[in-house]
């Protein structure tokens, strides 16, 4: 994408992706205004100008356009990194049902949860099996979520975060309900394990403890872990305290330049306590866990 192309990406579609609502607008509409993405804000104080999509933080006077924000929201990266990081999330806004600007309002602030429910919707149960992910596997770490957007019902596998949010995925929809937050997955509530295994995303946690579940020795650990799922490479800051309390943490990002810089910026922070298995055969061959889990069940 070019540099303008990038810049057109709307900073309001984006901070739906990223799980971000607005409280409200302002402005006669011009204006939508949140709850700030880049620090505690318990006051909403982060402002969104939709026809100019330039936004501006009172709060810590910071503000730009939608590369500033990627640059702040991934904690000050290079410029580079922020366009490959916009890049990468374009994709997933892509998939998702366009805003209608004009009829938003104070009433209305975009996906509402209708109803949580066990896992048992056939459709969703036949997704996660397209992908790989038996039903037992499913039903264990995941919910269906029933939600509206602006007036339409739909519904998706829901993986929660630490936050009570909820990752979202249905074949034709990829995104988030309430704020964007790690997952912590313990084996046990009374004591953690000795290492951990970090992943990218939920799916690539379906995917290893499908793994798990089938023998698998070449990918998954001889023993037992903990697991912490960043559910987006923009986490890396919010999830470096989960993961630092590990003696040793076995890593399993994507095979591409948004998981190697995500590997990179939590490696600095913990000198010598990650292992990045996504470059260490097999995984080295394949784009994700999952990649490497379908593949292998297809040879099969």
């Amino acid at each position: 994408m070019s540099i303008e192309e990038l810049r057109s990406i709307s900073i309001v579609e984006l901070l739906a992706l990223l799980g971000h609502e607005p409280a409200y607008r302002t402005g006669g509409g011009k204006q939508w205004v949140y709850h700030s993405p880049l620090r505690n804000d318990n006051t909403p104080s982060f402002f969104v100008t939709i026809s100019k999509n330039l936004w501006l933080d009172f709060g810590s006077s910071e503000g730009g356009n939608v590369i500033d924000l990627a640059i702040a929201i991934n904690g000050g990266c290079s410029f580079h990194e922020a366009v490959c990081w916009l890049e990468e999330q374009n994709r997933g806004i892509r998939e998702r049902p366009p805003i209608n600007y004009s009829s938003f309002d104070n009433s209305d602030c975009g996906m509402r949860i209708v109803k949580t429910l066990p896992l048992r919707h056939p459709t969703l149960l036949n997704y996660l099996s397209s992908r790989g992910i038996p039903r037992e596997i499913a039903v264990k770490y995941c919910r269906e979520i029933h939600y509206s957007i602006r007036g339409r019902e739909y519904y998706s596998v829901g993986f929660p975060n630490i936050v009570g949010g909820y990752e979202l995925r249905n074949p034709f929809f990829k995104g988030c309900h309430g704020e964007k937050a790690p997952s912590v997955i313990p084996l046990s509530k009374s004591c953690r394990t000795e290492c951990c295994c970090v992943f990218e995303g939920f799916m690539d946690f379906l995917s290893y403890h499908t793994l798990e579940q089938s023998g698998n020795r070449d990918v998954v650990q001889p023993f037992p872990c903990d697991s912490i799922v960043l559910n987006s490479t923009a986490m890396v800051r919010k999830t470096v305290p989960f993961i630092e309390v590990y003696r040793k943490a076995f890593c399993f990002l994507d095979n591409d330049d948004a998981g190697r810089r995500a590997f990179v910026k939590m490696a600095e922070s913990m000198p010598g306590k990650l292992i990045n298995h996504s470059e260490i055969a097999p995984l080295a061959l394949y784009k994700d866990l999952n990649d490497y889990l379908q593949t292998g069940r297809m040879s099969r």
